[in-house]
């Protein structure tokens, strides 16, 4: 069996809340590109910025790499509509 290969793999979020935050948080720090929606507008954006946040305190605290911390930030994608999910 081979190992997957996290960076060629994109998953959807649905619910930018505190657990969805969690899961783009992690899975983006495993190299997943990850679309969040929610259904409240600006939620996913503000969402994405709180998540950028824990990436922010990650470094400062020397518990990541700045460079992970970076490319983990960028691998989050807000979605305004759900219809963006479908890749």
């Amino acid at each position: 069996m081979s190992a997957v290969n996290p960076s060629r793999l994109r998953c959807g979020v649905v619910g930018a809340g505190t657990m969805g935050q969690g899961i783009a948080q992690i899975l983006a720090q495993a190299g997943f590109e990850v679309d969040l929606f929610d259904a409240a507008p600006g939620k996913a954006d503000v969402a994405a910025r709180t998540i950028g946040g824990m990436f922010d305190k990650l470094v400062s605290k020397g518990k990541l790499s700045a460079d992970h911390g970076s490319a983990a930030s960028s691998r989050i994608h807000p979605a305004s509509e759900l219809a963006q999910l479908s890749s």
